[in-house]
């Protein structure tokens, strides 16, 4: 009698080409395991799901690229595509995205060959390895850190952060503060990168959320 086993499709998606030969030939090397595309980048992956790939291993860290954009788009065009997000460093933030992108799971580039296996295994069983309390429990994370962070700030951050929550335009703080607009457009950046924030209204949420 026949192998009832189903061959599971694998795409993969990262930019170290020596990284992504050797995985596919380890992951080929298994009976019921099937590379059936490789791409660099985001765009290359997108061409390439006319070859039905049953799980998409992707880089987070692409060339100029969020690899977390091509998680999005397969949730969003392939929702039966379970994906895999690879990264190199484990950090909260990293894991979040993943997570708010829609991944499946989330494995460090440390880890050993049978455990991804055992991982694209159980993604195509259908268990879900990030889990809503995962994603819960590293949002804790962040933001304890975050509250940190703030409580180490000067009183004079912490005054600008205040400012910013109340809505007021940079060269309005700049004349309640009495410092030039360069000075004050220049510890906002710094404020959002300390946090890892992306804009001023994320850090008047921020600020409101800490009770600035």
């Amino acid at each position: 009698m026949g192998s009832t086993t189903r061959t599971i499709r694998i795409l993969l998606c990262d930019d170290h080409e020596i990284f992504t030969q050797s995985l596919a030939f380890t992951l080929d090397a298994e009976a019921d395991l099937d590379v059936c595309a490789t791409a660099t980048s985001i765009e290359d992956a997108k061409l390439l799901f006319d070859r039905s790939p049953d799980v998409a291993i992707i880089d987070v860290r692409l060339v100029g690229e969020d690899g977390t954009a091509l998680v999005r788009w397969i949730t969003d065009n392939h929702p039966s595509c379970r994906t895999v997000v690879l990264t190199a460093f484990e950090s909260d933030e990293t894991f979040l995205s993943a997570y708010e992108a829609g991944a499946g799971a989330f494995v460090i580039k440390s880890t050993s060959c049978d455990h991804l296996i055992s991982v694209i295994r159980d993604l195509v069983a259908s268990y879900q390895l990030i889990t809503p309390e995962y994603a819960e429990a590293a949002k804790v994370r962040i933001s304890n850190r975050q509250l940190n962070r703030f409580e180490q700030l000067s009183a004079s951050d912490q005054k600008l952060i205040a400012l910013i929550a109340q809505g007021l335009p940079d060269r309005q703080i700049a004349a309640e503060m009495h410092l030039s607009l360069q000075t004050i457009r220049n510890r906002v950046s710094r404020l959002l990168h300390l946090f890892e924030l992306t804009n001023r209204t994320q850090l008047a949420l921020f600020a409101s959320q800490h009770g600035s």
